[in-house]
């Protein structure tokens, strides 16, 4: 799913580069930092529940491995939306876009420098990718220069001008404008009634499971994630469920029912399984090929009803972390009605792709 950035804007490849396809630029550039800060923070957090309490570095003295791995752990959490901005930025603009937009992506979300209550959060690292990209496009593509003079403008000139337009356009407008926006659904989030509540889930429940890691995936996931920062976990927990079932449940239809799939689906089985125990969706992509229409009725179903089933059992999800080992380091509660979800999610996948299946295949054979 990566995007891979050009090394030119000036190349045929641009035509290629689209908003979305930016957008995704950005958050593949940006999960390794969620990543590997979940894995610091799920360390830490097993760590702590074997009783070693987190000790903080002070007047000179180094602070022990639990606070370490908390703190790195919480700087990835930090950096990945200045990242996000910063790669959708490069994507469009090439490198002089990226320290302009990863620069106003943080101030974006630092409510100290901003004034405001809260950040931008991840939409506000996205409109300033997309203007830094842009923008800088125009500059590189509309501004005539001497090709002995390019290099050193990409270096000092268009950088410097890119980061005045983005730090003025994000403090005045984009940074309190968003900033209110995101307030303002915090405080709805907080204050809808449960049965909205679970009509949110099952609609973000059906973004997660429907593409597979694509665009609406990536969404719903950010828009989970970025409520952590505002110690908001239930929206987060759908994405700790949903996103095991479709690889889970392709691998245990496979076992169940082998001669609804084919061979080289029958032999990817366990390795599906493995992987998507780790919140890894992708592995179920080839699956999805082969019968593209039960597949995606049948995930995109349960996926809103898992959904809808995590926020009314109130299941929180604290960080990124292992997927149905999650609750066992702590990063999921609770444990019961986490498994609880898991369990049903998995049935109910599992039978709609059996039966779904089964009737396409049949439908299927008939047309050849």
């Amino acid at each position: 799913m990566a995007s891979e950035t050009p090394k030119s804007i000036t190349s045929t490849s641009a035509t290629k580069q689209t908003p979305m396809t930016a957008i995704m630029a950005g958050v593949n550039a940006a999960l390794p930092f969620i990543i590997g800060g979940g894995l610091l923070l799920a360390l830490g957090n097993v760590l702590a529940n074997l009783g070693l309490t987190a000790v903080a570095a002070h007047a000179g003295h180094p602070g022990n491995i639990v606070w370490l791995l908390n703190s790195v752990g919480g700087l990835g959490f930090t950096l990945m939306i200045p990242v996000l901005g910063g790669a959708i930025a490069r994507h469009l603009g090439g490198n002089p876009a990226v320290a302009p937009a990863f620069l106003a992506s943080y101030l974006a979300n630092t409510p100290a420098l901003l004034g405001t209550r809260g950040g931008a959060g991840f939409l506000g690292a996205v409109l300033i990718g997309l203007e830094g990209g842009y923008a800088m496009r125009l500059l590189r593509n509309q501004v005539p220069l001497p090709k002995s003079m390019r290099a050193t403008v990409d270096t000092l000139l268009w950088p410097f001008i890119l980061l005045l337009l983005l730090t003025s356009s994000t403090y005045f407008i984009i940074g309190p404008v968003l900033a209110a926006v995101m307030s303002g659904l915090l405080h709805l989030l907080r204050v809808i009634p449960p049965a909205y509540t679970a009509l949110g889930g099952a609609i973000v429940g059906g973004m997660l499971a429907a593409d597979l890691g694509g665009p609406l995936n990536k969404t719903a996931w950010l828009f989970a994630f970025t409520l952590l920062s505002s110690h908001v976990y239930t929206w987060f927990g759908i994405a700790g469920v949903v996103p095991l079932l479709a690889p889970m449940s392709a691998a245990i239809a496979g076992w169940l029912q082998p001669q609804l799939f084919t061979p080289t689906e029958r032999t990817s089985r366990l390795s599906t399984l493995l992987v998507g125990m780790t919140v890894a969706s992708e592995p179920a992509i080839p699956y999805l090929l082969t019968a593209p229409v039960p597949m995606i009725i049948a995930n995109v179903t349960t996926g809103a009803l898992t959904g809808a089933l995590t926020m009314t059992l109130h299941i929180e999800r604290i960080a990124p972390g292992l997927g149905v080992f999650d609750p066992l380091i702590g990063l999921s509660r609770p444990l019961g009605p986490f498994y609880i979800a898991l369990t049903v999610g998995l049935a109910v996948n599992v039978g709609l792709i059996l039966v779904l299946r089964g009737m396409w295949r049949r439908t299927h054979t008939l047309q050849n």
